[in-house]
């Protein structure tokens, strides 16, 4: 599949109408594994995301299954759970991933991202043969889509690299449950 991908056809500077129009997903679940990369800092962990309008909740594994930590955000508030019970809060998820992790993450951003809704504003970058993004600059990050889950022009993706400076995160989602 990946083959498939890398031979289609993009476009440079696409014009906005070419990008196909989807509504934001109000809800999903997806697993898969996340890498964060912050300067010298790498860590890989196994994730398990559920979204909806009102709330977040990010279950986070080792390579050998273990819980480390869960983030459950709403709005006006986020909470991480470590592996041993301790707890830290936080008004939101970016501010508890700065706080705790040392990075900057767009928590915000990334239900629009993961799925591929582009939000007004955003500037495409690349389409692929489908009307699919390939690459999307949003509030100062580059969006890659490097695999979607098929070959439909509404399939989700399947892997996809967000950064900004010495911050990237590399998803590779497993299964979604839209």
């Amino acid at each position: 599949m990946l083959g498939l991908a890398a031979c289609a056809t993009t476009q440079d500077a696409p014009p906005r109408a070419a990008l196909r129009s989807l509504a934001e997903m109000p809800r999903f679940q997806l697993e898969g594994r996340l890498q964060v990369r912050d300067g010298e800092r790498s860590a890989v962990v196994g994730v398990d995301w559920q979204h909806a309008i009102e709330q977040d909740v990010w279950f986070f594994t080792g390579p050998l299954g273990q819980g480390l930590a869960s983030i459950e955000s709403q709005a006006g508030r986020a909470r991480m759970t470590l592996s041993d019970g301790s707890r830290v809060e936080a008004d939101t998820a970016a501010e508890l991933a700065e706080r705790v992790l040392g990075i900057s993450a767009p928590f915000a951003e990334l239900p629009r991202w993961v799925t591929a809704r582009v939000r007004e504003g955003a500037e495409v970058r690349q389409l692929d043969a489908l009307g699919r993004p390939r690459q999307v600059i949003d509030r100062g990050w580059t969006i890659d889509y490097t695999e979607y889950t098929g070959e439909a022009p509404d399939d989700l993706p399947r892997k996809l690299d967000v950064h900004r400076g010495d911050t990237r995160l590399r998803l590779i989602v497993d299964s979604w449950n839209p």
